[in-house]
């Protein structure tokens, strides 16, 4: 009998601790770094590009130490924030420190995401990041050379701009008059873009790349089974949750973000920061 008792209670201890052991997996909100490389004939030398999505104010670290650590180790050419970096509910403390932090250390280029409308500051929001020297696209693009390659990088102002700021604002005509008349080949294109569930608009211009981030990776994943449970704008089960897509010769990454919420924990999900090599197609 005693032996029977002796058996049970430590079946239940063992199942403790695997039932613990599968929630401090699941519920893991280590950075971690997500990589791709890519192919381009645009592309004379390698460059790399770090890909920084739905901060939303998180602190990753004092003074977000651990974050701007992790991008320093990267040895990026280019860092690109496409949207969300600032929450409409949480204080921009966060988004401060990071600025702080990472201003001067590479070229940074920031298109707006929905929270940032949300927030009805979206003029301050652009003065806060052209404060610490990051070039903010909205429906429009910049020129640059890196390492020999020439690079087109553009941004799409979000769909929440019609809402809250100009109320004759079209997504798909403001882009349609900024990008219609690029033609495929060099210079090598990326489009920042909050919303990847409108990748079929974006596919219809001449863009290399998108990088996009706003579905937070769907909030809960099954390894291999589950790449994203909800996003928003594409409800449950999200075909465009995180990674990499393609269509039409453009590709597109998904950041699974930044953002940690206690309320909404990540299952399965660590915030992400995304590099991305892109290298000659010879």
């Amino acid at each position: 009998m005693f032996k029977k008792k002796k058996s049970g209670c430590l079946t239940f201890i063992c199942f403790l601790l695997i039932i613990g052991l599968t929630a401090s997996l699941a519920i893991n909100n280590t950075l971690t770094v997500e990589n791709y490389t890519l192919y381009s004939n645009s592309i004379k030398s390698p460059i790399r590009v770090v890909v920084a999505a739905d901060l939303h104010s998180t602190f990753h670290g004092k003074q977000q130490e651990k974050l701007v650590s992790l991008i320093e180790a990267q040895n990026a050419d280019l860092l690109l924030m496409p949207g969300d970096m600032v929450d409409d509910n949480v204080p921009r403390d966060g988004a401060i420190a990071f600025l702080e932090a990472i201003q001067g250390k590479l070229p940074i280029y920031y298109s707006k995401g929905n929270h940032e409308y949300w927030s009805r500051d979206i003029e301050g929001i652009v003065e806060l990041m052209e404060d610490y020297g990051v070039t903010v696209l909205a429906d429009s693009y910049a020129f640059i050379t890196v390492k020999g390659n020439r690079l087109l990088i553009a941004g799409a102002d979000d769909p929440a701009k019609e809402r809250y700021q100009d109320e004759n604002y079209d997504m798909n005509t403001a882009m349609g008059k900024a990008f219609g008349h690029f033609e495929e080949g060099a210079p090598y294109k990326m489009l920042l873009a909050h919303r990847p569930e409108r990748f079929d608009e974006y596919a219809k211009y001449a863009f290399d790349l998108v990088v996009s981030g706003h579905a937070h990776g769907g909030q809960a994943r099954i390894p291999l089974l589950l790449n994203g449970l909800y996003a928003p704008n594409q409800g449950f089960f999200p075909k465009l949750a995180g990674g990499q897509y393609e269509e039409n010769g453009t590709t597109m990454i998904v950041s699974r973000g930044l953002s940690v919420f206690p309320h909404m924990p990540r299952i399965f999900n660590p915030p992400e920061l995304v590099v991305i090599d892109i290298l000659p197609a010879e």
